[in-house]
């Protein structure tokens, strides 16, 4: 696996330099309460700041669980840029109330919540965990990324270990009800949950309006 995130640049620009420096102590987060995306248990790897051969670093943290398990909003807030791209895959940003953006990458599908500008609240089903993206052939996990709003400025590189924030995190409650999700034909990988809509076509969007200070 190289990368389990897209990057948010405008077309034909240059890949981030050196991992730029930012604080000793995270910045905190007051867009909550906030809950962890995926259970706990599953295994995760803080690979944080690992090197990447497609970027500079690996921007996040990989949660593992299983194909089709559940990955809720970590926090209320608004859905934006849900789409698909070589690197991530099926993925999708939530930017809570006080402007912190996250990052999902590699689900199997979508749940019927997840459209651009939708307002979910901490603990809805958002996506499924999968593979898709540069992970395929790779353990089925979750990339996630914590990017502060104070740190926007500095681009797709204001991102910061999410890992003390998902150890602090209560884990999620279990999904109640029918959560239906849509996905692009996967072939070779396992069926991921019925689909609550059809996906006509997928198109690499992946400049998101997020990632800019105000």
């Amino acid at each position: 696996m190289r990368h389990g995130s897209p990057l948010p640049v405008a077309p034909g620009a240059p890949l981030p330099g050196p991992r730029p420096v930012v604080p000793a102590v995270p910045p905190q987060l007051d867009g909550g309460p906030y809950v962890a995306p995926v259970p706990r248990g599953n295994g995760a790897a803080d690979t944080f700041g690992a090197a990447r051969a497609d970027v500079s670093y690996h921007h996040g943290d990989d949660l593992f669980g299983r194909h089709g398990e559940p990955v809720v909003a970590v926090a209320g807030g608004v859905v934006f840029s849900v789409g698909w791209n070589p690197e991530g895959g099926n993925r999708l940003w939530l930017q809570d109330r006080q402007g912190n953006e996250f990052y999902y990458a590699h689900l199997s599908a979508f749940s019927t919540l997840a459209r651009d500008g939708a307002h979910v609240r901490a603990g809805d089903v958002i996506g499924f965990m999968g593979e898709t993206g540069d992970a395929e052939g790779t353990p089925t996990h979750l990339h996630f990324e914590v990017h502060p709003v104070s740190l926007l400025a500095l681009g797709y590189d204001g991102a910061i270990d999410p890992t003390a924030f998902l150890h602090a995190w209560p884990a999620p409650l279990p999904a109640l009800g029918p959560i239906g999700g849509w996905t692009a034909s996967q072939p070779g990988l396992p069926r991921g949950p019925s689909p609550g809509a059809v996906l006509l076509a997928v198109s690499d969007i992946s400049g998101p309006r997020g990632l800019a200070a105000g």
